[in-house]
């Protein structure tokens, strides 16, 4: 059944390039609605779910934004099950599967339970390494009953700035 509960189209590398200035906006998905500030335009992904998958899935909606010279990529999801209870907790370790079995290296530095705007809500901070590139992630997953909404951020790795990004990305996040 966790199989069910998390999508997630596979990001690619970070490149790494000459830092640019970051356009805040706020980016708003799903079902009650997400709000969520980004540093950049998201563009809508045309992801099409295992057949397996779609029995499972009401609703789903995936948005991506890759940011070359600032070393930034964006995931973020929105999940309605037909059936099952989402389990943040099994969208984490969802991700984590899928990136270790493209050969992505995964160290997971810490995994929290925590609220966001009253809801359950699992975040996970680590490292990847994509191609022989080593990245910092943060992954958080929020859950409401049949509802899930993931938001991913990948930024080069051990760079402050970058990290203070992913920071208020995060921190923005509320319903």
């Amino acid at each position: 059944m966790k199989s069910f509960l998390f999508f997630l189209c596979l990001v690619p590398g970070i490149m790494v390039g000459q830092s640019k200035s970051l356009t805040w906006q706020d980016f708003s998905f799903g079902s009650p609605v997400l709000h969520v500030k980004m540093p950049g335009i998201l563009s809508k992904q045309q992801t099409k779910l295992p057949p397996k998958a779609q029995e499972q899935v009401k609703s789903y909606e995936a948005y991506y934004l890759k940011d070359d010279p600032n070393g930034i990529v964006i995931t973020v999801m929105y999940a309605l099950y037909a059936s099952v209870v989402a389990d943040a907790k099994g969208a984490i370790d969802g991700t984590v599967g899928q990136w270790e079995a493209t050969g992505t290296k995964v160290a997971i530095l810490s995994t929290t339970d925590t609220k966001i705007s009253g809801h359950k809500a699992v975040a996970q901070r680590g490292k990847l390494i994509i191609g022989g590139q080593e990245s910092d992630y943060m992954d958080v997953v929020i859950v409401d009953g049949a509802r899930l909404w993931q938001v991913i951020v990948m930024t080069r790795a051990n760079d402050a700035s970058l990290k203070s990004v992913m920071q208020k990305i995060t921190d923005s996040i509320s319903f």
